[in-house]
C-alpha cells in the first residue's frame, strides 16, 4: 500500500479557504483507506488550536509540522517573507520526505517548489493546479516534464495544459473542487435559522459568505445592495479583520447592508440556510476569478438548497447555468440587482433552480472527489 504525502505551505489551521481545502482533502483521502500525511509549515501565526476540532473533521490522518524560517510577523516586505518561508519550507519538505517517505509513495501538492524538489527522488508526484503560470511558461514547462500527474480544477486550465505544454488526458485530470455534503445539507427552516442568528424575519435576505477580496466581486454586490428596495438586506459573512474594516468604512452606513465579519466554519451552513438568495458575484476583471478559480463556496451554495445568483463568467458557468441558478453580467450592479430580485421574488422558478443545483451538488462531495483522484493516480 502506498502512502500519500499531502504538502501545503500555508498557515494551518487558519481561516483561509486554502487551509480548509488541505484539511478536507486529507480527510477524504484517508477515508478511502490511504495512509495520509499532511505536511505543513510550523508558522508562528497559525491558530493555536486542534486542527481536527477547528475544521470539525475526522482524526484519520497525520499532521506533520516542519520547521521554516518565518519572518511574517516582522516589519519586512511580505514578498520577501513569503519567499524565505516558501524556500525554507521546500527544503524542509525535501529532507523530511527523503527520511520518511518510500520510493513508491505518492507525493501530492499544490505547491510547485517542494514538489519540484521531490521529483528528483520520488517518481510518483501529483500537482494540483489552482492557478496558471502565465508569466513563467518556460520554467513551468520543465516542471511539467518532471511531474508525473496533474489535477486541474476547471476546463480552462485543462485546455491550457494541453495547448501550452502538450499535456493530454493521460497526464492531466479535470476535477472540480468539492463540498462537505453532511455539513451543508442540514435540516434548518429559513426563519428558524434567522432567529438563531439574530437576523430579521421580515426582510428578503441576500447572503454572501467568503472573503472580501475585490476579485470576489463583493464591491459590485455592495453597489447592487444600494439599488435594492428597502425591504432587502444583504449580509456579508467573512473576511479578514483588515478587509472587514475597509468594507465597513465604505458600506456600513447603508441600512440594506449588514457586515457581520468572520464566523466559525461550522456556523456557515446556518447563515446560508437563512437566505432567500445566495450570491457569487465574481469579477471578470482579474484572471484568478475569470479563469483560474473553482470556488468551494459555489458547491457549498448548491448544497444549501437556496437560489444562487452568480456572475456569468467562464470559471462559474462550467458548473452553473440557467437551470440551476440566476446568471448575471459580471461587474454590473444593476444587472446583479435584477438577478437578486428575480431569485427572491419569482419563488416557483427560484425553488426549481435551487432544487436542480442541490441535486447536482451530490457528485461534488469530498469523498467522491478523492476517490476519482486516487483512481487517476492508480491508488484506488
Amino acid at each position: 500500500m502506498k502512502n500519500l504525502f499531502l504538502i501545503f505551505h500555508g498557515r494551518f489551521p487558519s481561516e483561509k479557504a486554502a487551509s480548509l481545502f488541505a484539511a478536507k482533502s486529507a480527510e477524504a483521502f484517508a477515508d478511502e483507506g490511504i495512509e495520509t500525511i499532511l505536511v505543513v509549515p510550523r508558522r508562528i501565526s497559525r491558530k493555536k488550536t486542534n486542527p481536527y476540532d477547528f475544521y470539525q473533521i475526522k482524526n484519520n490522518f497525520k499532521i506533520v509540522y516542519l520547521p521554516i524560517i518565518d519572518f511574517f510577523n516582522l516589519p519586512l516586505p511580505k514578498v520577501f517573507s513569503f519567499w524565505v518561508s516558501f524556500i525554507s519550507f521546500s527544503m524542509s519538505v525535501f529532507f523530511y520526505l527523503v527520511f520518511e517517505a518510500r520510493f513508491r509513495d505518492l507525493i501530492y501538492s499544490n505547491e510547485s517548489l517542494p514538489l519540484f524538489f521531490a521529483t528528483f527522488v520520488f517518481p510518483n508526484t501529483l500537482y494540483e493546479m489552482q492557478d496558471f503560470p502565465e508569466s513563467k511558461l518556460r520554467l513551468f514547462s520543465w516542471f511539467v516534464k518532471r511531474t508525473k500527474l496533474f489535477v486541474v480544477s476547471n476546463g480552462w486550465k485543462a485546455k491550457r495544459m494541453k495547448d501550452v505544454f502538450g499535456a493530454g488526458e493521460e497526464k492531466v485530470f479535470l476535477e472540480y473542487n468539492a463540498v462537505d455534503i453532511s455539513k451543508f445539507d442540514i435540516v434548518a427552516e429559513k426563519n428558524d435559522a434567522r432567529k438563531k442568528l439574530g437576523l430579521p424575519i421580515d426582510k428578503k435576505l441576500v447572503v454572501y459568505t467568503g472573503h472580501l477580496y475585490k476579485w470576489k466581486g463583493v464591491d459590485t454586490l455592495a453597489s447592487a445592495a444600494s439599488l435594492l428596495p428597502l425591504d432587502y438586506l444583504v449580509v456579508f459573512v467573512g473576511g479578514t479583520n483588515e478587509d472587514v474594516d475597509r468594507f465597513k468604512n465604505l458600506y456600513a452606513s447603508d441600512n440594506r447592508i449588514n457586515i457581520v465579519g468572520l464566523k466559525p466554519y461550522i456556523e456557515i451552513p446556518l447563515w446560508q440556510k437563512a437566505a432567500d438568495a445566495l450570491v457569487l458575484p465574481n469579477t471578470a476583471r482579474e484572471k484568478i476569478s475569470l479563469y483560474y478559480t473553482s470556488p468551494m463556496k459555489l458547491f457549498e451554495y448548491m448544497t444549501s438548497d437556496r437560489p444562487i445568483v452568480a456572475s456569468n463568467i467562464l470559471s462559474i458557468v462550467e458548473i452553473l447555468n440557467d437551470k440551476n441558478s440566476f446568471l448575471v453580467k459580471p461587474d454590473d450592479p444593476e444587472d446583479l440587482m435584477r438577478g437578486i430580485k428575480a431569485a427572491c421574488e419569482n419563488k416557483d422558478l427560484a425553488r426549481s433552480r435551487a432544487t436542480y443545483a442541490h441535486q447536482s451538488a451530490k457528485k461534488h462531495s469530498w469523498n467522491r472527489r478523492a476517490k476519482r483522484i486516487l483512481r487517476f493516480a492508480g491508488l484506488n
